[in-house]
């Protein structure tokens, strides 16, 4: 018998016991609520399951919340970033990164690596590779059965009455739910799409990608690349690129300088990730706006993968002021520069722009951000923080005008965009078990709360005895 399979099953019967002993998962709980002719309402849809989907659906099951679902755009497999667009050979972090175990030891990555490749394997281990991780995540959907329904798309919110109707597209066609609750765990570009500078809108959109887009690189080789951008998804799609028999790459790179610091990987620690939330408005403004200003380097594994190929140029100071195609040409002038190449990779990050997000763009105005409640010392403006969305404890939106918009606080977004209210406990691997707790904590409290009334009653009229009568001897 394969010795690799007989440690994941001891490990999956490991598992289960451990569940059984916290008596996982729980009855429901949450008093039901109907909508409009005894319409049934979902507790919780919760948009995106990848990562940190998975860790808000565990959450919610532990606690017994079980009237939810999960929704996917990806294909059965394939939720997430990193078996299409993160093309990073190994992730940024080290193999100790936990998972979203949620406080459970058998669900790190530790115990499934140990179970699948061995001790040994394990000791060898430097950092984790992407693929691996992902199929860390499959295992971790299959074992805790998250019941996740794949290529569904959001299409649009609307409010009604108390609830929101929350319209998709699946494969059989439109459809929409009535929901108590909608957590948004949808990524990194989920918050105003992918960033396109104004210098580059001009060219055709087959002479280029963004990184966020799915990449044909072996459509590319061959081809002359031209990739801007310094960080991570810039040097990576590079790498690929190379990779896949790229002629030539030229990484081009505003930055006078290539980066060297990724300032972000000193916050990784509890009393970041718990703590960050609580602070005043200027402390967590001067965190996020010290980080980003600092430019993030690229991890030194992805920058070694481009040192073994003599046909990568980087480029640095670089500040593009003109793009166009000629003769079936990219040309890109930058002052005394001029580059030419056959395809454009742009690693120009992500838009923070709440209008840009179809699904969001109708109540856009209404939604509190950054800049509506605060304004930052002359020495740290920044007009993009600014459009930060500006959340509550549970990772609620906020009204911008109190009483214009009451259903906002049933959506919560659980995505990039958070870091500047709750720091990176939504989007990045470190942090996930202690934002997936705190959601589960706040939309747990929020629908007792709601249902006090009932719970009460219930309390009133709860009649199972615990004497029967028959213990104790009557006295003639």
């Amino acid at each position: 018998m394969d010795p690799e399979k007989i440690g994941l099953e001891a490990l999956d019967a490991q598992i289960h016991r451990e569940l059984r002993f916290l008596n996982y998962p729980p009855d429901n709980w949450v008093k039901p609520v109907a909508g409009g002719g005894g319409e049934p309402v979902l507790d919780v849809a919760i948009i995106g399951g990848g990562m940190c989907g998975m860790a808000a659906a565990f959450g919610f099951m532990r606690e017994g919340i079980r009237n939810f679902r999960v929704f996917d755009a990806g294909e059965d497999g394939f939720e997430g970033p990193w078996c299409t667009t993160a093309r990073m050979k190994t992730l940024r972090s080290p193999k100790h990164l936990t998972g979203p175990n949620l406080g459970l030891p058998s669900l790190t990555f530790q115990a499934w690596y140990r179970a699948k490749w061995g001790d040994a394997d394990w000791n060898a281990l430097g950092y984790i590779p992407t693929e691996t991780w992902m199929d860390y995540l499959r295992w971790y959907r299959h074992i805790l059965e998250i019941p996740t329904e794949n290529n569904v798309r959001l299409l649009r919110i609307k409010p009604e009455g108390e609830l929101l109707r929350v319209y998709l597209c699946g494969p059989e066609g439109d459809f929409d739910l009535l929901v108590r609750s909608l957590v948004l765990a949808t990524g990194r570009a989920a918050f105003g799409g992918t960033r396109l500078p104004e210098v580059f809108r001009n060219v055709p959109a087959n002479y280029y990608a963004h990184t966020e887009d799915v990449i044909d690189f072996n459509r590319l080789s061959g081809k002359r690349l031209l990739v801007i951008g310094g960080a991570a998804s810039a040097v990576d799609s590079a790498a690929a690129a190379l990779e896949n028999g790229a002629a030539d790459v030229h990484l081009l790179m505003r930055a006078p300088e290539i980066p060297r610091l990724n300032k972000f990987k000193s916050t990784v620690y509890a009393g970041y990730f718990r703590g960050f939330s609580s602070l005043d408005d200027e402390t967590r403004w001067r965190f996020l706006h010290h980080g980003l200003g600092s430019r993030v380097a690229a991890p030194r594994l992805s920058m070694l993968r481009l040192k073994e190929f003599d046909n990568f140029h980087i480029h640095t100071g670089v500040d593009v002021k003109d793009a166009y195609v000629k003769e079936g040409q990219v040309h890109l002038a930058a002052g005394q520069e001029s580059f030419a190449g056959d395809f454009l990779v742009l690693g120009t990050g992500y838009a923070i722009d709440i209008r840009q997000q179809p699904e969001l763009a109708d109540f856009a105005d209404k939604v509190r951000l950054w800049r509506d409640c605060f304004t930052p010392p002359e020495d740290v403006a920044n007009e993009e923080l600014g459009r930060f969305p500006y959340l509550g404890p549970a990772f609620e939106f906020l009204e911008k005008e109190g009483g214009t918009a009451p259903y906002l606080n049933r959506i919560h977004l659980f995505n990039a965009a958070t870091t500047l209210s709750h720091a990176a406990v939504s989007s990045d691997i470190p942090g996930v078990n202690i934002g997936a707790e705190r959601l589960v904590n706040a939309l747990a409290v929020q629908f007792f709360k709601e249902a006090a009334g009932q719970h009460l009653q219930n309390f009133y009229d709860y009649s199972d005895p615990e004497l029967l009568g028959d213990e104790w001897r009557e006295e003639e």
